[in-house]
């Protein structure tokens, strides 16, 4: 089964955070590696957190996807 297709909002943060990480790895190359262990690390413990909800899990794993291009 695969999840639904996030919604515009979601896409959004991702797109945002997505560049905002890869302007600042312009200036120190070694941000962008750090950012997304960071944002794994993050994501798993947010995953086995039932507070949050599948949109934020989305968004975050959405980001870290678009940091892989």
């Amino acid at each position: 089964m695969t999840s639904p297709l996030p919604n515009e909002s979601t896409q959004a943060i991702a797109v945002l955070a997505a560049c905002f990480v890869k302007t600042m790895g312009e200036k120190d190359p070694e941000f962008i590696a750090a950012f997304r262990n960071n944002l794994e690390e993050m994501y798993y413990q947010m995953r086995d957190n039932s507070y949050f909800p599948s949109g934020t899990l989305q968004a975050v794993r959405i980001t870290g996807d678009f940091l892989k291009t």
